[in-house]
C-alpha cells in the first residue's frame, strides 16, 4: 500500500513538474510572440518616421529654391555685378581682383557698416555708393525685380528685403510713381499685382533665413 502511495506521489509530482515546464514554455512562446509583434510595430513606425523625415527634408529643400507663389521662373539669387549700371568698369575690375564678381558676393560681404567701410577703403569708392550697390543687389534677389526696378526702389528709400517686405501694395505704388516722376527711371511703372508679388517674395526669402 505504501508502495502504491509512493508511485502515485511520484506520478503526481511528475505531472506537476511537466505542467510547470509546459506552462513556462507556453508563456515563453507567448512572450516571444508578443515581443516579435512589438518589434514589428516599432520597425513599421521607424520606417514611417524615416519616410516622413525624407518627405520633410525634400519639402525644405524645395522651399530653399522655389520662390513664393506667383513668382514665376525668372527668380535667381545673384547676377553679374555689371547688372548694376552705375558701377564703372574700373571699379568692376577692382572688385573682381578681390573675388567680388556677382551681386551675391557683394551683399554677402557687406553685411554691416564696418565691412562696407573696409571695402570702400580697398577700392577707393565712397561708402555710400557701395551701400547703394548693396541695396540694389539685395533687392535683385526678389523675383521679377529688374535692375531699374531696384534702382527706383532704392531711390524710394527701400534699401533691403526687410524694407520691401514691410510695404503696403497701394502705398508702395504711390511712392514709386512720385519718385519715378522726379527721377525718370522706369518707362512703365509696375502694376499692383507685380508690387504685391515683390512684397510676398521678399517676405518668403526672409522666412527662409529665419
Amino acid at each position: 500500500m505504501s508502495y502504491l502511495i509512493q508511485e502515485i506521489s511520484l506520478y503526481l509530482l511528475g505531472a506537476f513538474v511537466i505542467g510547470v515546464v509546459y506552462g513556462w514554455i507556453v508563456r515563453g512562446i507567448r512572450a516571444q510572440r508578443d515581443l516579435n509583434n512589438l518589434l514589428e510595430r516599432h520597425e513599421q513606425e521607424i520606417v514611417q518616421l524615416r519616410n516622413e523625415n525624407k518627405s520633410l527634408a525634400e519639402r525644405v529643400e524645395q522651399l530653399e529654391f522655389i520662390p513664393a507663389s506667383g513668382a514665376g521662373e525668372d527668380w535667381q539669387d545673384e547676377y553679374p555685378l555689371n547688372e548694376i549700371k552705375d558701377i564703372e568698369a574700373s571699379t568692376l575690375s577692382k572688385l573682381s581682383a578681390i573675388q567680388i564678381n556677382t551681386t551675391k558676393d557683394l551683399w554677402k560681404l557687406c553685411s554691416n557698416d564696418e565691412t562696407v567701410y573696409d571695402l570702400a577703403e580697398k577700392i577707393g569708392v565712397e561708402d555710400f555708393a557701395i551701400q547703394r550697390w548693396v541695396s540694389i543687389s539685395q533687392l535683385l534677389r526678389v523675383a521679377n525685380i529688374e535692375a531699374d526696378d531696384a534702382v527706383l526702389l532704392e531711390a524710394t528709400e527701400i534699401y533691403s528685403l526687410e524694407d520691401l517686405s514691410a510695404q503696403k501694395t497701394v502705398r508702395l505704388g504711390e511712392k514709386l510713381a512720385k519718385n519715378n516722376q522726379r527721377e525718370n527711371i522706369l518707362s512703365e511703372l509696375p502694376d499692383e499685382a507685380k508690387l504685391s508679388g515683390w512684397i510676398e517674395h521678399a517676405q518668403h526669402i526672409l522666412n527662409l533665413n529665419r
